[in-house]
């Protein structure tokens, strides 16, 4: 197969043993990607949403099935993943298995290697809303830096206080949080908070253990 491979051996050797039997469990579409974005495994979700076969999508990249006005945004959040290890979760389209436009939930989840990051794995959850809600509100581009004061900002700190954990000054985080209001079209704190976790734009936060009862 031209740029893929043309079976599991040519396969990145860190995913080689990857258990696709959890892939294959998951009552959602499923994909493994190396992180290039190129297909390495699909569940039986992902091939009726796709309307292709893992034989036909090993190898090429997820872009494939993405309208190419849409293309250029989950490839930034695959990115965020695949580079930053930044677990994504937003809202796209792509074409379905009868050639229809269809929204989806898309969540990006970056695959480790002890400190290595060497796969994503991309799961799809159904949108009710109609794909031309989704179009017509682009999703914003950030920075890395402001992406990184915004995760700081919903974590409750002040400027001061994100300003001390990144070793900037005052103003310089001030200057990011405009620049950050402005493309998100928010104007207080809480509204910008609210626009960045319905696009999925903040890092997911860790699952913690429940709560004991408070007696």
């Amino acid at each position: 197969m031209v740029d893929g491979w043309s079976n599991m051996a040519s396969m990145p050797h860190r995913l080689q043993h990857v258990d696709f039997s959890l892939v294959d469990s998951l009552a959602v579409p499923a994909s493994l990607h190396d992180v290039d974005g190129r297909f390495i495994h699909m569940n039986r979700g992902a091939e009726e949403a796709s309307g292709s076969s893992k034989a036909e999508l090993l190898g090429r990249h997820f872009g494939e099935l993405i309208p190419p006005e849409a293309r250029e945004n989950v490839e930034a959040q695959f990115r965020r993943a695949a580079e930053c290890g930044e677990p994504t979760n937003f809202e796209t389209v792509f074409v379905d298995a009868a050639g229809h436009l269809r929204g989806v939930r898309a969540q990006h989840l970056p695959l480790r290697d002890g400190d290595e990051i060497v796969g994503v794995l991309i799961l799809a959850f159904d949108v009710r809303r109609p794909p031309s809600d989704i179009r017509q509100s682009p999703d914003p581009h950030l920075t890395p830096r402001q992406l990184e004061i915004l995760d700081l900002l919903a974590a409750g700190m002040s400027t001061s206080e994100i300003a001390t954990e990144l070793t900037l000054s005052p103003e310089t985080v001030r200057n990011h949080l405009r620049n950050t209001f402005a493309e998100l079209r928010a104007h207080t704190r809480v509204e910008a908070i609210a626009t960045a976790q319905r696009l999925g734009l903040l890092a997911a936060p860790a699952l913690g253990p429940q709560p004991s009862d408070v007696k």
